[in-house]
């Protein structure tokens, strides 16, 4: 419970304070989160250092390895400061600081009536570009895990609904393909690390990815169209950018045609991790073994 009681508080500061101090604040916050080395904290740590050794390599005396990572940590403290902040937020004033990019792909996939899967990964802001995504007048639907504590689960789902967008939890698969089959938009995370996986290449490493977007798709000819926000880091705005959509081929086998829009989405996926690595905060992908 007191952890819902520091999520409101985080809410009340991120709404009411001007957005220079909320700023300043959540970024000590995160100085402060860095520097623990024990419980979650750790194991938040360790799973950003994995993630950034896949990119940068696995050298621990590599200069940039804790300088990207203490960025990776301010740019989440940022995107939760955002997140809470939202309610407070008219349409004008939030698309004001996010610009949604490659509207036109998502219009072509839109077109051919078989619904859309708007896949990213934990990387940037990620709820903001789908909130932007809804603003700008479309039917989006977010595909996500259930926190394990209920009332952070309800703040979550009540700040999601109020900016537009449907919820619909990983249980609720039904629901969410039809949603497809009223050609709408569902928004899914590659990187959640549920169910089966498929083996693809990141970098150096073969990695296994969750293979139930890909799956999806293929199953119902929904269209994949890859989505990343993007933050500039002199003055803070953001794009959300709506790469072009591709479809899950059904030319070969389920397996083999999953393996390949999987591996498809990854490459996107690495052209973004290679220049933005502190925009990757969370998730861990499964190394199935390494090709050093």
């Amino acid at each position: 419970m007191w952890i819902y009681f520091l999520y409101k508080v985080g809410i009340f500061l991120s709404c009411h304070l001007p957005s220079f101090l909320a700023y300043w604040i959540a970024k000590r916050l995160a100085d402060l989160y860095f520097l623990v080395f024990t419980g979650r904290p750790r194991l938040y740590k360790k799973a950003i250092f994995h993630n950034l050794s896949l990119i940068l390599g696995k050298d621990k005396k590599n200069p940039g390895m804790r300088e990207t990572a203490r960025y990776s940590y301010y740019n989440f403290s940022r995107y939760l400061r955002e997140f809470f902040w939202s309610p407070g937020l008219d349409r004008k004033k939030f698309l004001n600081l996010i610009t949604c990019v490659g509207l036109e792909n998502l219009d072509y996939a839109l077109s051919k009536g078989k619904g859309v899967i708007l896949l990213s990964i934990h990387f940037g802001n990620w709820e903001w570009g789908g909130i932007g995504v809804a603003l700008s007048g479309y039917k989006v639907n977010f595909l996500v895990r259930k926190h394990q504590n209920r009332w952070i689960n309800e703040l979550y789902y009540r700040i999601r609904e109020r900016m537009g967008v449907r919820v619909l939890f990983l249980e609720e698969l039904r629901k969410a393909i039809k949603t497809l089959k009223r050609n709408e938009i569902l928004a899914v995370l590659a990187d959640e690390n549920v169910g089966e996986g498929v083996e693809v290449d990141f970098f150096k490493y073969k990695v296994s990815l969750p293979s139930g977007p890909f799956k999806l798709a293929w199953r119902t000819g929904a269209i994949i169209t890859p989505a990343f926000v993007v933050r500039d880091k002199k003055d803070n705005l953001q794009k959300g950018i709506i790469e072009r959509p591709f479809k899950v081929k059904k030319t070969y086998s389920e397996e083999e045609s999953i393996r390949e829009a999987a591996n498809r989405f990854i490459q996107i996926v690495q052209d973004y991790l290679y220049y933005y690595p502190d925009h990757w905060l969370l998730g861990e992908p499964k190394i199935v073994n390494s090709e050093q």
